[in-house]
């Protein structure tokens, strides 16, 4: 695997003691940015004191370059696949035909926008042809990002294939909805970080 370094140290390498459980939770809002915000340089929080405060946030949602963000309406109904291992081989292509795992597949999430005007669906599908990342924010108002290898630093999470979807008409029993999907990167929660912000992502940002 493409992780694994040759020759291997020389001893196994060190892993924290785990001293509190870790869950995320639903995912409730998404927020979009550009994973760049000119050139090569990239959007970002220079500190965990940044990323909590409503006042960094609120110039993200009225810019008009390139550390402009965007936030969903509620989305329902979230899923998360893939992630698995990319295998080859097994029976007698390979020695005893143990199958060998050679890599991993991104991970796919899946979400439901359920009665939301189609004018925001129609500028939600303008996104698809942008570099982005996200911000993931849970029904407790916490946010999930990157964290940086500066110190302090956070950023957008960054997505490939962003994807929403047409109307879908759904009758007498069950609201209407539409589509919105996107994969993360293999690796991609490596270095994925949980902040509570001084503030409710749900309920404090809007877009301008």
């Amino acid at each position: 695997m493409s992780i694994c370094t040759c020759p291997v140290g020389t001893s196994l390498p060190s892993v924290p003691n785990s001293t509190c459980p870790s869950d995320f939770g639903q995912v409730q809002k998404i927020i979009f940015q550009r994973v760049f915000k000119s050139g090569t340089t990239k959007n970002q929080f220079t500190s965990v004191a940044a990323i909590t405060k409503l006042a960094s946030w609120t110039p993200l949602m009225s810019a008009n370059d390139g550390t402009k963000a965007v936030i969903t309406p509620y989305v329902e109904a979230p899923t998360s696949d893939g992630g698995d291992a990319i295998t080859y081989g097994g029976g007698n292509d390979t020695v005893g035909g143990v199958t060998k795992t050679i890599g991993r597949n991104p991970v796919t999430m899946t979400f439901s926008l359920r009665q939301v005007t189609q004018d925001v669906i129609k500028a939600l599908k303008s996104l698809m042809c942008e570099t982005l990342g996200v911000y993931l924010v849970n029904g407790d108002g916490q946010i999930m990002a990157i964290k940086g290898s500066a110190s302090g630093a956070y950023m957008p999470i960054p997505i490939d294939n962003l994807f929403v979807g047409d109307l879908k008409l759904m009758g007498l029993e069950s609201p209407d909805e539409n589509a919105l999907s996107f994969a993360f990167k293999p690796n991609w929660s490596d270095d994925a970080e949980i902040v509570t912000p001084e503030f409710n992502p749900l309920t404090d940002l809007a877009n301008a």
